[in-house]
């Protein structure tokens, strides 16, 4: 605990980050304690993993029988997988290629979604709103983009798909902004996985830390080590500020909840735009 103008302070990105403990109600020593090398991070990611894979191998079996869907378990997940097809590889990577791309995408979507899940419950993380954790998903998503324009056009080939096609009667400038143009494509490629990583991290982080502020306002009010000046009568707006703080938050993770499905659709169907993209170059 820090200090400022002599009252405590509060780091407001402390429970957005990564760490060797899980809180539950650390004030009164509800800590569960990790063993190196886990962290609260890797123990969610995997929770995730085994989550996501046991759905949709379940699910698999069930469809492998040709059974109509029964249970809505069944049909939430079988909904969400065509979901994926229809409206994310279909449209992104193309008819003829989708199928050879939906178990990944299908696999992708839902661990981020069920990432940004574990951020709405009290006293869990999410994993997501860590650079590290959207960085690697993002490394992911551009080994498989370009592997996959690899596969499609050749070595050669794909790197010949970056180099646009100019017709410029000067030979200067025909070759001077083919050169400029180029090396714009070729870092294209790598900002467009930074893009990823960011966009995910910083939608998921800036969530949090809102939700966070919004409930501190009860303590900022409340605690006599936050309060400016007591003697004034602040005291009165204890009640107040609480019933504000505490109807704003609910109201916000109902957005929450929207944002973490609206990015985990936004990751998938950019991956999958930028497989076609890869696949099938316009130029």
């Amino acid at each position: 605990m820090t200090t400022l103008f002599g009252k405590a302070s509060i780091d407001p990105f402390e429970h957005v980050v990564d760490s060797d403990h899980i809180a539950i109600f650390e004030s009164i020593g509800w800590v569960i304690h990790l063993p190196p090398p886990l962290s609260k991070f890797i123990v969610f990611l995997f929770l995730a993993a085994v989550i996501v894979g046991a759905a949709l191998i379940w699910v698999a079996g069930k469809m492998r029988n040709g059974d109509p869907p029964r249970g809505r378990l069944w049909n939430a997940i079988e909904s969400l997988i065509f979901f994926v097809r229809d409206k994310i590889a279909r449209p992104g990577v193309g008819e003829h290629d989708a199928d050879k791309y939906l178990p990944l995408l299908t696999a992708l979507f839902l661990f981020i979604f069920v990432c940004n899940l574990f951020g709405m419950f009290p006293f869990l993380p999410s994993p997501t709103a860590s650079i590290y954790v959207t960085g690697a998903l993002a490394l992911v998503a551009f080994t498989v983009i370009h592997v996959g324009g690899v596969m499609e056009n050749g070595l050669g080939g794909y790197l010949k798909t970056f180099i646009p096609h100019i017709d410029l009667p000067s030979p200067v400038a025909k070759y001077t902004l083919t050169i400029g143009m180029a090396a714009l494509e070729y870092l294209t490629a790598f900002i467009r996985s930074i893009i990823l990583a960011v966009r995910l991290f910083a939608n998921m982080l800036a969530g949090h830390t809102v939700l966070f502020i919004i409930l501190f306002f009860i303590k900022l009010v409340a605690d006599p080590a936050y309060q400016i000046d007591v003697a004034k009568g602040q005291g009165w707006m204890y009640w107040p500020v609480s019933v504000f703080s505490v109807l704003m938050v609910v109201v916000l993770s109902l957005l929450e909840l929207f944002i973490a499905g609206l990015q985990a659709f936004v990751f998938t169907f950019l991956t999958a735009v930028f497989i076609g993209l890869a696949k099938h170059p316009p130029h």
